[in-house]
């Protein structure tokens, strides 16, 4: 099978598999929106709106409106959706397809397992990144009108970027479990992953007054890259810091990818030598 015979089958797969868990999608729009507006005015349960919107504009050294803090607000929380399904989707689909539904005799016949892989780390990270903010269009537009979907646009890129990178991270990560690991249930590593690496980027909170082991294990991720890339792109446009972070995770996708590819060729190699 060539490479666009296997990302088309991908792609199908994951529209079946729309189709088939829409309510998990529906639960992936709610849930960061009522997070992001719960960030704002949750404190104002022991303070006002004017107090919490000034240690909001003294946390991120930005003057922030209601609605700037709202969007603020929304676009970081798009991160930790977007993390959670990319780490656990990609991890959880290779142990499946390769251990659970018996498809490793097909894909060997098919493809290679680095064709294969890659794959499913780049079309997984793409297709539910997209499908995981989609809740960000209505909420944009509301707060910033005809300006909203293009703030959007602009945030599903930066998000994308990161995704893929997380994506191929996952693939080497799933990889070593299945063909290196006696791990009988993937989503307890996935699920321990997704917070230590949330934890370290500095989502809400200033890098700085992050422990340093955590800030380091999540330096080598995109996230606090992303996080940063999307406190520029929301408070102060697409100034040209922007390119620091974008370099950063262009980066670490090209280290990642060539790990990817050396480890999956291995396995390949391994596995088809019995």
């Amino acid at each position: 099978m060539s490479i666009k015979g296997v990302l088309t089958a991908l792609v199908y797969r994951e529209v079946a598999w729309l189709k088939r868990f829409i309510g998990d999608y529906v639960t992936m729009w709610l849930l960061p929106s009522i997070y992001g507006v719960g960030i704002v005015f949750l404190p104002t349960l022991i303070g006002d709106v004017d107090f919490v919107l000034q240690r909001f504009s003294s946390l991120f050294n930005h003057v922030m409106t209601l609605t700037d803090a709202l969007v603020f607000s929304l676009s970081l929380s798009a991160i930790l959706t977007v993390v959670a399904v990319t780490v656990g989707d990609v991890v959880q689909t290779l142990y499946a397809e390769f251990k659970v539904y018996g498809s490793f005799t097909i894909i060997l016949e098919s493809t290679s397992i680095p064709v294969y892989v890659l794959a499913t780390s780049v079309i997984r990270p793409l297709i539910m990144t997209f499908l995981s903010t989609l809740y960000l269009v209505p909420a944009l537009s509301i707060l910033l009108g005809s300006t909203g979907l293009s703030l959007y646009l602009q945030l599903l890129a930066a998000l994308t970027l990161s995704s893929l990178v997380l994506g191929v991270l996952s693939g080497i990560i799933g990889v070593l479990i299945v063909f290196y690991t006696n791990v009988k249930r993937p989503w307890s590593v996935s699920n321990t992953i997704v917070p230590i690496l949330l934890s370290g980027a500095g989502v809400y909170i200033p890098l700085q007054l992050v422990p340093l082991v955590l800030r380091a294990i999540a330096s080598a991720t995109p996230i606090p890259y992303t996080v940063e890339l999307i406190q520029l792109v929301v408070l102060k446009g697409f100034p040209p810091e922007v390119y620091t972070p974008l370099t950063v995770i262009s980066m670490l996708f090209t280290a990642y990818y060539l790990v990817a590819v050396s480890i999956n060729k291995t396995v390949d190699t391994r596995v088809r030598r019995g």
